[in-house]
């Protein structure tokens, strides 16, 4: 019987569990994997005559010991100087963090599970592998998780010929699923190229974008002539190199001064009708000073016209609590509607994933409109989470767009979180314990 995805994952996110209480994080032992993976599978891909000669995976896992743990080296070595720009990048500054011979034994042969996958299964496994990154608690990577990314994209609706960016690209989702719903709606499928899209995607972490060119490659974003995501810093390039943006999709969960001058650079990108979907920190929406001035600008030159309040623990570990901001240029805003997915709601967290079906109700009350321009109407009863409130209103509360208005949340919480950390460090005891035990 075949392996399902989420089999094959847990299969290879074995050995990350042992080489954590060795020393290895969990995003560094994921980049391991990621050299190893593109390795194995080049012939699949294509890419067979991108990899130096003398090196191949039947090469490597014919070797053991010490021999092995060198060839590796060299490998990795070698990998940093190919032309194509995508696995260049892949393998930038690429220097192995195993210390031994037998931690790099563990991955090699953890990864036997993938044989016989196809070519479009690997893509599924890399989200998977992804996301339990994302889920460990020493990660240093805000990752969107995925319903949230498809609900963004299918209610923003970008459309083939339109220049779409992603300024802060993380691992790449925005990027991949713009790529994936353009194909998909577009009525030649086959002929459809993300190079026509004009995507323009910029990660400032060398271990993000390495992952995001990884993830892209995967699901058959990019070739050897486009990068997908780009290394570089949104922040340190001159505005007037950017082209306007008809679609721009992102997740601005950093110090909030650099999320504030990103939100800014969105702003200032974006097309004369164009519209944007971005995640932003609860501090962006309800600060004073820049932040509130900033709001007051985006007020009175676009239309807000839906706010998302996301629920607690959608980027668990990260304790950022964090909305989903709907915007469209070039008119002012008379009314805003916000959508509470946090008070009353299940707290998200390592066992409690963020689902479709959480999020199918703010779908409906959307509407089928990219603009926002559907009909709307309030929901009625004492535990509405639909309410428009009109400019007038936002602005005797300092134009704050962190609005709550049902209650119970703040007790819920600190009890929920103290629960929360209980269950956490019980699991992780556990855990260490059985590794202790089976060692």
């Amino acid at each position: 019987m075949k392996n399902t995805i989420a089999e094959i994952t847990q299969k290879l996110w074995t050995p990350a569990k042992r080489l954590y209480q060795e020393g290895l994080s969990y995003h560094t032992y994921l980049t391991e994997l990621t050299w190893l993976l593109f390795l194995k599978i080049a012939p699949a891909l294509g890419k067979s005559s991108i990899v130096p000669t003398h090196f191949s995976w039947l090469t490597l896992i014919s070797k053991a010991g010490r021999e092995q743990y060198e060839y590796y080296q060299r490998f990795l070595k070698e990998m940093t100087k190919v032309n194509d720009p995508n696995i260049a990048g892949i393998y930038t500054l690429a220097e192995t963090s195993f210390e031994n011979h037998e931690q790099l034994a563990q991955a090699i042969s953890v990864l036997a599970i993938t044989d016989g996958l196809h070519n479009d299964e690997f893509g599924a496994v890399y989200d998977s592998l992804l996301q339990n990154c994302a889920y460990e608690q020493d990660n240093p990577l805000y990752i969107v998780p995925s319903p949230l990314v498809d609900v963004m994209v299918v209610l923003t609706e970008p459309q083939r010929g339109e220049s779409i960016q992603d300024p802060f690209a993380g691992t790449g989702c925005f990027v991949i699923a713009t790529d994936q719903y353009i194909k998909v709606t577009s009525d030649d499928f086959f002929d459809t190229d993300i190079k026509e899209q004009k995507i323009i995607a910029i990660e400032p972490e060398l271990v993000r974008q390495r992952f995001a060119l990884m993830n892209c490659l995967l699901h058959g974003v990019g070739d050897s002539q486009y990068i997908p995501v780009r290394w570089g810093d949104s922040l340190l390039s001159k505005i007037e190199k950017w082209p306007p943006a008809d679609v721009i999709f992102s997740m601005l969960l950093d110090k909030d001064e650099r999320s504030l001058a990103l939100l800014q650079h969105i702003y200032q990108i974006l097309k004369h009708g164009g519209r944007a979907a971005v995640i932003l920190p609860d501090n962006i929406l309800k600060e004073t000073g820049a932040a509130q001035e900033l709001r007051t600008t985006l007020l009175e030159t676009c239309v807000i016209h839906t706010v998302l309040r996301l629920p607690q623990g959608v980027f668990y570990p990260h304790k950022a609590q964090a909305h989903l901001v709907f915007f469209r240029k070039g008119e002012k805003t008379e009314n805003v509607w916000f959508f509470d997915a946090r008070s009353q709601w299940p707290i998200l967290g390592e066992y409690l994933h963020l689902t479709r079906e959480h999020l199918r109700p703010f779908e409906i009350v959307y509407g089928d409109e990219p603009f926002g321009k559907a009909p709307r109407q309030e929901k009625e009863g004492e535990e509405n989470n639909w309410r428009c409130f009109s400019r007038d209103e936002l602005a005797e509360q300092g134009d704050r767009l962190d609005l709550c208005w049902l209650e119970n949340e703040g007790a819920r919480k600190a009890i929920t979180d103290e629960i929360s950390a209980l269950l956490d460090d019980t699991v992780s005891d556990l855990e260490a314990l059985t590794l202790l035990l089976g060692s």
